[in-house]
């Protein structure tokens, strides 16, 4: 079981997520919509892994990616977007996120999803 933090903008995103992490046996760690309370989340939780919106209102999934990484260089980050673009993809993996979760997402999903990113080696 994986203590594993939500940051989106979207309630029902988070609500889903939850959901589907609380069916695979999995605690939500907290919930966050932004950078700052993402930041702060982290370092109150340390949870084992995060679900990360790439795209938020004000604050994007990089920034908030580079903001995780530097409080925790191996905090394990699985991006959650609809954007299926490789070249974004391969840029998040350069900068450390662990994998993606693409939406629309299943159970499924987000099983495999986080199996692997808790599974794989961080530095």
């Amino acid at each position: 079981m994986a203590k594993v933090l939500l940051v989106d903008d979207s309630e029902i995103t988070r609500a889903m997520i939850a959901e589907f992490l609380q069916m695979g046996g999995h605690q939500v760690a907290g919930e966050a919509e932004g950078l700052a309370q993402a930041v702060a989340a982290y370092k109150a939780e340390r949870p084992d892994l995060v679900t990360l919106d790439l795209s938020m209102g004000e604050d994007d999934g990089f920034t908030v990616l580079r903001a995780l990484l530097e409080v925790d260089p191996t905090a394990r980050v699985l991006i959650v977007s609809a954007n299926t673009q490789q070249d974004i993809y391969d840029q998040l993996i350069q900068e450390g996120a662990l994998g993606f979760i693409v939406k629309p997402f299943s159970f499924a999903d987000i099983s495999a999803s986080v199996a692997k990113a808790l599974g794989a080696p961080r530095p």
